[in-house]
């Protein structure tokens, strides 16, 4: 049996849709039909190799934020049966060490990669998948909010888990129009914050005034004043007290640094390797800030995500659905800037 599927040669190359065998699950391993995957950053910076670049790992089928249907399974696989709605974890964690003995599977001391860059990915009609990575799929949360749901609102959620964002904060989201940003402006706004959706894009800010429904209010990143804008949109004199780095950009991030309040967080989840933030640290002391780094999401945040989709406390925001054949196209636009957002392919 043959199916298509986006082949990466090289990293740093372009995707091509091509004709390749189906999968056959191994010992420990499923097979599941997929309904939909997201088309992202983070999958495109593994493309780039900002993950790993070892040539000994492609060709590869990229592709980790996805759901669908179990329809095989290979030996010693229990729990986990055909027909079952499932979605995907990012990290191939060891489940040995004790991190994961204690539940905090994005902390693995032992990791072994990362699905879609270590083994092939879901950028196909069907992917294979180790059965300790599939997860349920809660009834009520369509596959493309499960897609969503495995990083687009899990990170999000482990952020929230990880400041202790409630009603006394003022959030800022710095990327706000991008899948992580328009869903953790979502859940702070969700959890009473007061929430300062910073974009640098008309278009963009438009789009996530539009799609939170006036939850949170929109803020102009662009220039000189943005420490001003973020100081005069807060209710309090205090100003931000967390503000949440999805772009990595670091003027931005020291014009944040400048209006966060005392007893202020800034938590970043970029992982560019050239760039550096390094505030004074005198500047720690005298309001007590912090600088945190998050790092993805735990099993149990994912399952937990797409449960927040399916009782309808978070909507899922998708901006374009896509076929295989589009995905390429889709990975030039992101490369190029021109897409915010969530795009979901759906084979």
């Amino acid at each position: 049996m043959s199916m298509k599927a986006c082949v990466l040669e090289e990293w740093g190359g372009s995707l091509s849709v091509e004709t390749v065998p189906e999968p056959e699950p191994g010992p420990g391993e499923v097979r599941i039909d997929v309904r939909a995957c997201g088309v992202t950053r983070t999958i495109e910076n593994a493309i780039q190799g900002g993950l790993v670049d070892d040539p000994t790992l492609t060709p590869r089928i990229p592709g980790h934020e996805f759901a669908g249907i179990v329809d095989a399974i290979g030996d010693g696989v229990e729990g986990v049966r055909p027909g079952d709605r499932v979605l995907a974890y990012f990290y191939l964690s060891c489940g040995d060490c004790s991190a994961c003995r204690r539940g905090e599977t994005n902390q693995c001391l032992d990791v072994e990669g990362w699905y879609g860059v270590n083994c092939d990915g879901a950028y196909a009609e069907k992917a294979v998948a180790p059965a300790t990575n599939v997860l349920p799929l809660p009834d009520g949360a369509s596959f493309a909010a499960g897609a969503i749901a495995t990083d687009g609102l899990a990170t999000p959620l482990h952020i929230c888990r990880r400041t202790g964002i409630d009603d006394t904060d003022t959030v800022v989201v710095i990327g706000a129009a991008g899948r992580v940003g328009i869903h953790l402006s979502q859940l702070a706004a969700r959890r009473g914050a007061r929430v300062l959706a910073a974009d640098i894009d008309d278009e963009r800010l438009e789009h996530v005034d539009r799609v939170t429904g006036g939850m949170v209010t929109p803020i102009d990143a662009r220039g000189e004043g943005f420490a001003d804008r973020l100081r005069e949109a807060a209710p309090t004199e205090r100003g931000p007290t967390v503000v949440v780095d999805t772009v990595g950009d670091v003027e931005t991030l020291e014009a944040a640094w400048e209006a966060l309040g005392m007893g202020g967080q800034i938590v970043t989840l970029t992982t560019h390797h050239e760039r550096s933030f390094a505030p004074l640290l005198k500047e720690f002391v005298v309001k007590e800030g912090a600088l945190l780094g998050s790092r993805y999401a735990t099993k149990d945040e994912v399952v937990r995500a797409g449960e927040l989709f399916a009782a309808g406390r978070i909507d899922p925001i998708i901006s374009e659905r896509i076929g295989l054949e589009e995905v390429p196209a889709a990975h030039e636009r992101i490369r190029n800037g021109e897409s915010h957002g969530m795009v979901v392919f759906e084979p």
